[in-house]
């Protein structure tokens, strides 16, 4: 997944700041069908039957775990979802190839909730296409049981010592450009001596890896300790925390990304109105905070923190609030980005004595 840097524009937040700061569309009746495409397990359990009992629609949710499988689904039919929840990249990617219907802000009123710094951001200016969902960034979770205090660093994913029970993201942007911010250089390097250092560090780690894995499956990996360590979202890692112990989670020294999750409308959704109705609902506070508990994933709803309403167990922990220090922000992969990113990857799957290949 691309990566953003932040940008305020003042004019947008001040006019956003002029609308109702929390009303959530009670006494609306639209009705019909309602159909959302999210990562598994990104919502409360409560959110969609919340949503359902309250506005009398009908939720139907698909999940994925790989963004470029989400790309295709929307291409193949832009009108087979009303609601997506994607990343930065995919937003700003599928504005350009024109998949996505501009908003309505007017009936989003609740988007006055959100920090102005997630606002207005280069990848959606005027945030004409999308609204900030969930925000985090990607670090080490391990194992205490298996692993004794390990030094803050990438190279932990590369110890011997833990041959076959360490994993790195399904996702190739993913693994090189952490690949490179371990090595000193920017995540977003288009230096082809930089690029081939990061496919020879990957290809050296490869054998000592149980696969590059997707989200759910390192987090099922992790729980029953198949897996003594692995890159993780850092809200998933803290979900798992909350749920064992033994695990533990850190942002490498070296730095690691910042990313933001949004909400938008595929371009032929056959349920507008009820999408807009969707979406201001998630933006109320507590509707956002709730999400936020079961998660672990840092939301940028400036009025449910200021409520009080997230868990202060979550505040706390640095894998949902990760330290902004040490974070980079994506930025645009154009063409020649692409190119030679796809002639890393492509290098990385060549070598034959892989353990695993996504």
């Amino acid at each position: 997944m691309q990566r953003w840097f932040f940008a305020l524009a003042p004019a947008i937040v001040g006019l956003l700041f002029l609308l109702p700061a929390c009303g959530s569309g009670e006494g609306t009746s639209v009705g019909g069908e309602l159909h959302v495409f999210n990562w598994e397990d990104y919502f409360a359990p409560n959110t969609l039957d919340d949503f359902e009992s309250e506005f009398g629609i009908d939720v139907f949710l698909e999940t994925y775990d790989y963004e470029n499988v989400a790309v295709s689904a929307i291409q193949s039919d832009p009108s087979r979802y009303d609601v997506v929840v994607f990343s930065d990249e995919l937003i700003a990617e599928m504005t350009d190839l024109k998949l996505l219907a501009e908003l309505n802000l007017e009936s989003i009123p609740n988007l006055a909730n959100i920090d102005p710094q997630f606002l207005n951001q280069p990848w959606d200016p005027g945030n004409r296409y999308s609204v900030p969902y969930a925000w985090g960034s990607t670090g080490i979770v391990y194992n205490t049981k298996h692993v004794d205090s390990p030094k803050k660093s990438w190279s932990l994913l590369q110890d011997p010592r833990l041959a076959g029970r360490v994993a790195l993201a399904k996702d190739p942007n993913v693994v090189i450009g952490l690949t490179l911010k371990s090595l000193g250089y920017s995540l977003n390097s288009k230096d082809q001596d930089q690029l081939d250092q990061a496919v020879s560090v990957v290809r050296t780690q490869k054998p000592l890896l149980a696969g590059f894995l997707d989200p759910v499956t390192i987090r099922e990996k992790l729980a029953s300790e198949e897996l003594w360590a692995a890159q993780l979202f850092s809200g998933d890692a803290a979900m798992l925390m909350s749920e064992n112990e033994n695990l533990t989670f850190f942002i490498p020294v070296e730095g690691s990304d910042y990313y933001v999750d949004s909400l938008a409308i595929p371009r032929d959704a056959r349920n507008v109105e009820a999408a807009h109705l969707f979406i201001n609902y998630i933006l109320r506070p507590d509707v956002h905070a709730d999400i936020a508990n079961y998660t672990a994933y840092a939301i940028p709803n400036r009025a449910a923190l200021q409520q009080g309403l997230v868990d202060e167990e979550f505040l706390a922990s640095e894998a949902s609030y990760p330290p902004r220090d040490l974070l980079e922000a994506w930025v645009p992969h154009d063409d020649e980005m692409n190119a030679l990113w796809n002639k890393a990857w492509a290098d990385i799957e060549r070598d034959a004595s892989a353990a695993s290949t996504p």
